[in-house]
């Protein structure tokens, strides 16, 4: 396995308006939010006391509507988030976030709904402004290629497989149906996928265990496979904790997020829809 290094001309430098942004990602999305609804209410005065206020007026435009100043807001802040250089999925929730309050301004719900979908997102999305790593439900057809990955690697020889960041549990479950004779567990450091794993778990008719805490306190030292979905913020971070843990011979398989700057050995296309699969093999 060999790396792959950039020299220091081909590294991009960092935009200036990155370098005034906190590192955090939600803090980042919560100021760009902030400038932008500052920046509305500058301007909202100054239309609406215009020379073209009447004629807006007249085309049916009512400039004191939170809808009209909705669209411009979320221009800016895709803007924003874009010249930032933010996640492709964050630029979406800047999107729908406003939209979503500004709907729910309009619907009279009563308080406690609100508060079981604040309870819900908690326990969905637990602790990804610490780990940066939101929840990614896996395809059937990856689950089929990691089986066939696991296969060329040992055939029926049995291993122990650890999915970490296992969510629901859908192919941790998968591979204990179809490779009987392995120790499969999975990882998940959220509550609300977890206690559904766990469930599921009890009535699937394998000895497949998921456990809730996180993978950095697992020790990798005895395990022969291990899978990960989980995000390009935490991919080197997993790669050292494989470099320093895992015995030679060992599988690591990532969906989606290769590992930076590291060749794998083998990358897998599942189907035409679902995301690569990279393989590495620790030396």
């Amino acid at each position: 396995m060999h790396s792959i290094k950039l020299p220091a001309e081909a590294l991009p430098s960092q935009p200036w308006v990155q370098r005034l942004l906190p590192k955090r990602l939600w803090c980042q999305a919560l100021l760009i939010q902030c400038v932008s609804m500052l920046l509305m209410t500058g301007l909202a005065p100054g239309v609406i006391n215009s020379v073209f206020a009447f004629e807006l007026r007249s085309l049916g435009i009512q400039l004191d509507s939170i809808w009209f100043w909705l669209l411009p807001h979320l221009c800016v802040v895709s803007v924003l988030a874009r010249a930032a250089r933010m996640p492709a999925w964050w630029r979406w929730i800047h999107v729908a976030f406003p939209v979503a309050v500004v709907f729910m301004q309009q619907v009279a719900l009563p308080a406690s709904v609100y508060f079981a979908g604040f309870v819900m997102t908690l326990a969905l999305y637990w602790s990804v402004h610490n780990t940066r790593v939101p929840f990614y439900p896996s395809f059937p057809a990856t689950w089929r290629a990691l089986q066939r990955i696991l296969e060329q690697h040992a055939g029926d020889q049995s291993l122990k497989v650890l999915d970490i960041g296992s969510g629901i549990g859908d192919i941790a479950m998968f591979l204990a149906k179809q490779r009987i004779h392995d120790e499969v567990s999975g990882i998940e450091i959220a509550p609300l996928p977890w206690a559904v794993s766990a469930v599921r778990a009890l009535f699937s008719g394998t000895s497949v265990k998921f456990t809730l805490g996180d993978y950095r306190a697992i020790d990798f030292a005895s395990l022969d496979v291990i899978f990960a979905y989980l995000s390009p913020a935490v991919m080197q971070d997993v790669w050292q904790k494989v470099q320093q843990e895992m015995r030679p011979g060992c599988l690591f398989v990532t969906s989606e997020f290769p590992v930076p700057d590291i060749q794998a050995e083998h990358i897998v296309f599942p189907s035409a829809n679902s995301p690569a699969l990279y393989v590495y093999l620790k030396k």
